[in-house]
């Protein structure tokens, strides 16, 4: 989420999050990328899995179960993306400079070649880079995303409206007003405790405003499509089928595109499948990528 002021602010939600969470890191910090510095961390160990946050997420937005497992198996790196979190405030940009960034940060880290697992505009970006930059990615996991295009399905207006920030909400109370385009009612009312926990995470390290509005202009002008069947990383494809946020319509176009490309739908899912089926989650994830 962002705030109105244009500096970073450490909300008091982020000293609750840091000791609520179990999964401490290895190493953490910012490096220099380009034009700005940013924000990442190494867990466990084995083969790296970069894990690509969405539209005005940061490193927190994955939650306490997905990263946690994966650490189990691979040496994940998670980090905020130019404008989200604690890497740096940044003026207009696009998918394919937040490509570079993650290339940028793969170089500043010494990692050649990783898996990449990228959520929604996330998964636009992992897109991005498998496709300029496929020699740095290994395998390619996507979630709940769209490769934009003249086939992009759009959630109708009702829906879009929530990609817009309400001045008349906190900023809490605009995330959960967001929530029914997040999660199906359902998991909403069975689940308010994990609702509001992914809340305060995002709250923890809020951006500005102008960063995300950024972030909004160049996932809306994302498109990729036509370039799709060039791609020859071994790919994954999540969703789950509930999701009205990024119309599944859009991931199978992906998957029927990218030669030789699979599909998982999680049933009873969302647009943020990993918050609410974290164990379906990480049980695709391991399944393809392997050891």
């Amino acid at each position: 989420m962002y705030l109105n002021d244009v500096s970073l602010v450490q909300t008091a939600a982020a000293d609750k999050i840091a000791a609520d969470r179990i999964l401490k890191p290895n190493y953490a910090g910012r490096v220099t990328v380009g034009n700005i510095k940013m924000y990442y961390q190494i867990h466990g160990q084995g083969e790296p899995l970069l894990m690509i946050m969405g539209l005005g997420g940061h490193s927190l937005d994955w939650g306490w179960i997905v990263p946690q497992k994966l650490a189990d198996r691979y040496k994940i790196i998670l980090f905020d993306n130019r404008g989200s979190g604690r890497s740096d405030q940044s003026g207009p940009c696009t998918i394919e400079q937040m490509a570079k960034d993650t290339i940028g940060l793969m170089d500043a880290l010494a990692i050649d070649r990783a898996h990449v697992f990228g959520g929604s505009m996330g998964g636009m970006i992992a897109l991005q880079m498998a496709l300029d930059h496929p020699e740095h990615v290994n395998k390619l996991v996507l979630g709940a995303t769209s490769a934009g295009g003249k086939f992009r399905i759009f959630p109708p207006p009702e829906i879009q409206k929530y990609f817009y920030p309400r001045q008349d909400l906190s900023a809490h109370d605009y995330l959960l007003w967001t929530g029914v385009v997040c999660y199906p009612q359902e998991f909403i009312d069975a689940h308010p405790d994990t609702v509001e926990r992914k809340i305060q995470a995002n709250l923890a390290y809020p951006g500005t405003l102008a960063s995300y509005m950024a972030q909004l202009e160049a996932f809306m002008a994302f498109n990729v499509d036509e370039r799709l069947n060039t791609i020859r990383v071994p790919t994954m494809i999540i969703i789950g089928n509930q999701d009205v946020l990024t119309p599944p319509p859009n991931s199978f176009r992906i998957a029927g595109a990218i030669p030789g490309a699979q599909i998982r739908e999680i049933d009873g899912a969302g647009h943020i499948f990993w918050i609410s089926h974290p164990e379906e989650t990480v049980k695709i994830v391991t399944e393809f990528l392997g050891f």
